[in-house]
């Protein structure tokens, strides 16, 4: 087996293309805001329902789950809008 590079384009090349990071780092802030949001939202200002205990803890850990859910889905939808535009470029 020879340790030579191959012809085509790499796939990091293609992620520094769509801007991979750039959205992944867009996709953090969202997700962090929505989920900060919705902290606030639970915690701060609606009271528990009477008769449910209500954990600051349980809803951090699950506002955490949020963010990371948001911002995958923010880059991963920012970086297929990247490659419809490219595709569309290279027609």
């Amino acid at each position: 087996m020879s340790d030579s590079t191959p012809e085509g384009p790499s796939l990091a090349a293609l992620f520094l293309d769509l801007g991979v990071r750039r959205h992944a780092a867009v996709g953090l802030v969202v997700g962090v805001a929505v989920a900060l949001l919705a902290y606030v939202y639970r915690i701060v200002i609606v009271d528990a329902a009477p008769g449910v205990e209500s954990s600051p803890l349980l809803f951090g850990v699950l506002a955490v789950t949020l963010a990371v859910s948001v911002a995958a889905l923010v880059a991963i939808v920012l970086t297929i809008a990247s490659a419809v535009r490219r595709a569309k470029r290279l027609d």
